[in-house]
């Protein structure tokens, strides 16, 4: 059977996110669960903020053309959230924004989204998660159940980089067999 190619975009991109961090976790998990999965970071495709009288002048910037490019080579993705006040950061929600203009309704389109979060707080992130699913919907994503959110990022990793919550490693498990069952169909 073909690996579904997965992967996996934290919406942070500050030195020791927490969820960067949750990212690489979720990597391995997948590819320890037989997918070929790949984490990337935002900072190599900086984008303005989404403008449409500059969208207009200059048309949709080369870095989105080229994630949405790359996203478009893999079967599913896991979108990694940082929560900003109960909702997305400003560097995801931008770059979800390009990714729907004129490069991006087919990046919704023949894959698989996943959800993840992690954050200091006890809810881990879970405001965000539901803000996320409405905005993935809302372009006809085809979304998993399953959703991640780490609390108490701080104690959330060991020295290993495995999750210490018995819980959350279950959700974790559970969100990568679900990815990887769903992105077989776009294979």
């Amino acid at each position: 059977m073909t690996q579904p190619k997965i992967i996996v975009i934290p919406g942070s991109i500050r030195t020791g996110s927490h969820n960067t961090r949750l990212g690489e976790v979720i990597t391995k998990q997948l590819n320890q669960l037989g997918a070929d999965a790949q984490l990337i970071s935002l900072a190599d495709y900086p984008m303005p903020i989404l403008n449409q009288d500059d969208e207009k002048q200059a048309g949709t910037p080369e870095n989105a053309r080229q994630l949405a490019a790359l996203i478009g080579q893999h079967h599913g993705v896991v979108l990694v959230n940082p929560e900003y006040n109960g909702s997305f950061s400003g560097l995801m929600k931008n770059t979800l924004d390009w990714l729907s203009r004129d490069v991006g309704l087919k990046v919704y389109q023949n894959r698989v989204f996943a959800l993840a979060a992690c954050s200091p707080g006890m809810l881990g992130g879970i405001r965000v998660l539901s803000h996320a699913r409405d905005n993935l919907v809302s372009v006809g994503a085809d979304m998993i159940t399953q959703q991640l959110a780490v609390g108490s990022a701080a104690k959330a990793f060991d020295s290993d980089d495995a999750l210490t919550n018995e819980r959350a490693a279950g959700l974790l498990q559970s969100l990568c067999e679900s990815l990887i069952e769903r992105a077989h169909k776009y294979i």
